[in-house]
């Protein structure tokens, strides 16, 4: 993993640890590397400004929060709903296209059994690939490829889908998905939802098309109140499933 430990001061600033073998250098002051592999970078040590410093084991959300963007990515709240209105476990199978940045793929590559993403662009593969081996995700496969014309490796239990023009993806996404399986549409206007289901035929149904809103709240002694600023828009999420008669 890219963060290999955390460094938290009494005020809970957190300072990420990405070598173990150096020594660490923070505005409360130092730990002589010889401390830090002496204590094996755990529990409360002191820095030569004489400020206490936890040292705690890093997550996967602490590198995944510092992963390179290229490309803007579907963000916590968008796959998180995705996770769960889809029921992915450990043993699912996802396409998930256009690629971007990697974080929907990585984030699923953290649950699923295994994930193919695509992309046309060179650059936005290569940011992949490196975000990859910072998550230390093996089962990720990295596929140049245009997710219209593609020829699935196998059928899948979800098929994410990131592109301008999404109905032109339904040929593949029929092809990919298993019976009762799902995809989700990522569109940021709702035309374009609304021309993807135009396009749907009977072979799936919709099972929602939602916008989801995040707003966070000030909770402490003094006050209980929403804050001021809330993250809104970021695309509306089209969840279908394939029921096809034929299959």
């Amino acid at each position: 993993m890219y963060v290999k430990k955390l460094a938290i001061t009494k005020e809970k600033r957190v300072y990420p640890i990405y070598d173990l073998n150096r020594s660490l250098h923070l505005n409360e002051g130092s730990i002589p590397r010889e401390t830090l592999l002496a204590a094996k970078h755990d529990g409360v040590l002191q820095t030569t400004g004489k400020q206490d410093l936890l040292l705690a084991p890093a997550t996967f959300k602490d590198t995944m929060e510092r992963i390179k963007q290229q490309a803007a990515i579907i963000i916590p709240k968008d796959i998180g709903f995705i996770i769960a209105e889809c029921g992915l476990t450990k043993e699912s199978v996802v396409i998930d296209a256009g690629a971007g940045s990697g974080g929907s793929a990585c984030t699923l590559g953290a649950l699923c059994k295994k994930v193919y993403t695509y992309d046309i662009n060179e650059m936005h593969l290569k940011t992949v690939k490196e975000n990859c081996e910072k998550l230390d995700l093996s089962n990720v496969e990295v596929i140049k490829g245009d997710i219209t014309m593609i020829e699935p490796k196998e059928q899948v239990d979800l098929f994410v889908l990131d592109i301008p023009e999404s109905e032109k993806a339904i040929g593949t996404i029929k092809k990919a998905l298993k019976q009762s399986a799902f995809a989700a549409i990522y569109t940021p206007h709702i035309n374009q939802a609304q021309t993807f289901i135009k396009h749907l035929d009977d072979d799936f149904k919709v099972i929602t098309v939602i916008e989801l809103i995040q707003r966070r709240w000030e909770v402490n002694d003094k006050q209980l109140r929403p804050k001021h600023t809330m993250l809104g828009h970021t695309a509306f999420l089209t969840i279908i499933r394939k029921f096809a008669r034929g299959a």
